[in-house]
């Protein structure tokens, strides 16, 4: 594992930057990749949009962690979000399929299921929510994650011995957004609850990429990523009673503090779990 070669795109970002010391930390060599080399003298300067730039930065590199995107529909327009974070995905398998790379992590997101920043309001199939839930999402950033997904199938069809993991995160949180986090806990906030008011530690969420470099199995998995607990002390079903009024089944554990979204997947195939909690402590 040391002697691997790892190109990680949206290394200045905030889930990027988390990652590149955990690959480094455990003796990656590392390729930074950002649209701005200003962060660090070490970042390689890529448009992700344009397929030759990607090709040329993955040479030489055994597996790529593809953070680069667009994180919401909310600041850019649709079209704009969709042509990014899709392109910069195809742009990722295609340069690993003409350059014979075989391990691929993807940052895909709980907005695929399409809960987060719906136009329309639904009800889950059923809670927990798991990976056999559908995806089912209306607005251009989670059908980016979706296409994402559907990339990497189809990328597996064409490159068999090809792994590519797409990875589920919640809402990240690094040191910053979790005082946002714990505000927002202590008035009793309820928004947020098209991520089912989930929250993952921006260091689990860098092991997680880690982890499932280091999988590399031939294939595409899908993983939700995200803490075990919610961000509230409100009852989860108070909040599900609340924001998603109907007759689904609700399994009978998913209670007090206790998280929807289901991330044995990632503990079983990866050995993931959570490590940190939102007042900065390690689990158990």
């Amino acid at each position: 594992m040391a002697s691997k070669r790892v190109l990680v795109t949206g290394s200045a970002g905030r889930v990027g930057r988390a990652v590149v010391r955990e690959m480094q930390d455990h003796g990656y060599l590392v390729t930074p990749v950002d649209r701005s080399a200003q962060r660090h003298e070490d970042t390689v300067a890529v448009d992700m949009q344009d397929l030759g730039h990607v090709t040329g930065v993955m040479h030489g590199v055994d597996a790529v962690v593809h953070m680069a995107a667009i994180p919401s529909p909310t600041r850019d327009p649709p079209e704009v979000v969709f042509r990014n974070n899709v392109m910069s995905t195809f742009n990722v398998l295609e340069a690993a399929a003409l350059l014979g790379v075989r391990n691929v992590v993807l940052a895909s997101s709980i907005s695929a299921l399409g809960y987060a920043f719906r136009h329309r309001d639904f009800n889950p199939l059923q809670i927990p929510i798991d990976e056999t839930h559908p995806l089912l999402s209306q607005d251009s950033y989670g059908l980016c994650k979706m296409a994402g997904e559907e990339l990497a199938e189809g990328f597996v069809r064409r490159m068999p011995d090809l792994a590519v993991s797409s990875l589920r995160f919640t809402w990240v949180l690094d040191q910053e957004d979790i005082q946002v986090a714990r505000k927002a806990r202590e008035q009793r906030d309820s928004s947020g609850g098209g991520a089912f008011w989930t929250w993952v530690d921006v260091r689990d969420a860098a092991s997680a990429c880690r982890l499932a470099v280091e999988r590399n199995r031939p294939g595409h998995e899908a993983y939700y990523i995200a803490a075990p607990e919610i961000r509230l002390d409100i009852p989860i079903e108070d909040l599900l009673a609340r924001h998603y009024p109907g007759d689904y089944p609700v399994a009978p554990e998913i209670q007090g503090s206790a998280s929807p979204v289901d991330c044995s997947k990632a503990q079983r195939l990866l050995g993931w779990m959570a490590r940190w909690n939102m007042d900065g402590s390690q689990r158990p």
